[in-house]
């Protein structure tokens, strides 16, 4: 969704529902309500939309949420007890009924700002059949405190954004989108570990285990933006974000492009494609393994199929005055890099506690994002291209993990030494070639040389 372009009447809405959901019972634990209302004020604030207003959605939003909360946990608790979500997490009853008969009142006030217990605080004080003025005086309180909290930080940032980020503002609404996407997938990986309600519904419906379903979720998210992407391409809906984002980045990049050139050497299929040959015979002289020649055949299919859509679309590259063969979209560079280091984090991970997966996912993010913008400040790609090519190297990460989570097959982690030295040595053969070439490659994008 553009929140920037939603009319105010519109905006005012999705606070108020948002606060709502936020605060409503169970609900609110799954809803990432606080980074929700942070950018759309921050789009108010950025439209000089007035204040008053906001405040006032937010604080009713809030106010309806805690109160059907606590109707529903004084007239419908036994039904609900035994129904999603409420069935899905009993652990948060109990810790909110613990919470509430330590604090009581006070529970009401406290609990509005402490993060999972918030949507649970209200249903426990209706099942101990607090008189309803008693609460609703103090949740009236809560929530005129909670929605300056949650609207006023967005909103100033917003008004603030010509001043604090002047020719980059254009910019600042797909950064904002790529957080709250990185925010958002987070959050459902979370809710899809074994012992959250999301993956029990899931082995329970659809008879697939919880990590096989979050491989399957991301090659559908990934292979449908891929598609988005090229339909957009396809019709030029985008050129418009396309020259500007890009004509920004290149301009922004004046003095630094050494370092871009650098960058984007990185992401060569030339340096890729045998350091993944490397990690193959390396893997299968460590564990007798065979998940490394799967990971080289998917970077090759990666390969394959960028060549073959810039085959199909044969779209031109960005006149920056470079001499640079071949077709634009999608970006090479950034899809073989996005699937090298996603998989590498993927293939690493595999059998690791969740904490460090985690760690190996984001860690992965940084070289991929750097490669993919680096081909827009060099002058090599428009934005397109490289959101595209992100969405290929997600499809071949997620092919990967769907491979090692096949039934037939036994886990056997990389022990935690040889995945430090793996992915040291990794490194190192890259920034070594990319070094090697940065000569060449300075001349080959020969209008950085001067």
């Amino acid at each position: 969704m553009d929140f920037a372009q939603l009319s105010q009447p519109s905006l005012l809405l999705l606070i108020g529902a948002i606060a709502l959901f936020e605060s409503l019972a169970f609900i609110g634990i799954i809803v990432p309500g606080i980074a929700l209302l942070f950018a759309i004020a921050l789009v108010a604030g950025e439209q000089q939309l007035a204040l008053l207003p906001l405040l006032l959605c937010a604080f009713a939003g809030a106010v309806a949420g805690d109160g059907l909360s606590y109707c529903l946990g004084r007239h419908a608790n036994p039904w609900l007890q035994h129904r999603w979500p409420f069935s899905a997490y009993p652990g948060w009853h109990h810790r909110g009924a613990n919470f509430f008969r330590r604090y009581g009142l006070l529970s009401i006030l406290a609990g509005r700002f402490i993060g999972p217990i918030r949507p649970v605080i209200p249903f426990v004080a209706g099942t101990f059949e607090m008189p309803a003025a008693r609460f609703f005086s103090v949740n009236i309180l809560s929530a005129a405190l909670w929605a300056p909290a949650n609207i006023l930080p967005g909103y100033w940032v917003g008004q603030s954004a010509d001043a604090l980020l002047g020719h980059w503002q254009a910019l600042f609404y797909p950064a904002l989108g790529l957080l709250m996407l990185i925010l958002a997938a987070t959050i459902l990986h979370q809710h899809l570990q074994p012992d959250q309600p999301l993956a029990r519904w899931g082995a329970k419906r659809l008879g697939l285990k919880p990590e096989r379903l979050a491989a399957l979720l991301l090659l559908g998210v990934a292979g449908s933006g891929l598609l988005i992407l090229c339909v957009l391409q396809y019709l030029g809906s985008a050129q418009a974000w396309n020259q500007h984002i890009q004509q920004l980045l290149w301009l922004s990049a004046e003095h630094s492009r050494p370092f871009w050139v650098f960058v984007t050497t990185l992401g060569d299929s030339a340096s890729l494609i045998p350091a993944a040959l490397l990690l193959a015979m390396t893997l299968h002289g460590l564990r007798r393994s065979r998940d490394g020649w799967r990971f080289v055949l998917l970077l090759l299919l990666c390969v394959a199929l960028n060549s073959t859509l810039k085959w199909l679309f044969q779209a031109s590259r960005p006149d920056m005055g470079l001499v640079i063969s071949g077709f634009s979209f999608p970006s090479g560079h950034s899809s073989t890099s996005a699937a090298f280091f996603a998989m590498l984090a993927i293939l690493l991970g595999t059998g690791h506690r969740l904490t460090w997966r985690r760690l190996g996912y984001l860690s992965a993010l940084v070289p991929a994002l750097l490669i993919g913008l680096s081909r827009i400040m060099v002058g090599a790609h428009w934005p397109l291209d490289v959101l595209a090519a992100w969405c290929e190297g997600l499809m071949a990460a997620a092919a990967l993990r769907l491979w090692l989570l096949r039934p037939q097959r036994v886990p056997r982690p990389v022990q935690g030494r040889d995945i430090c030295l793996l992915s040291a040595g990794l490194l190192f053969l890259l920034g070594a070639l990319a070094f090697w070439q940065l000569d060449a490659r300075l001349a080959h994008y020969q209008a950085l040389a001067s």
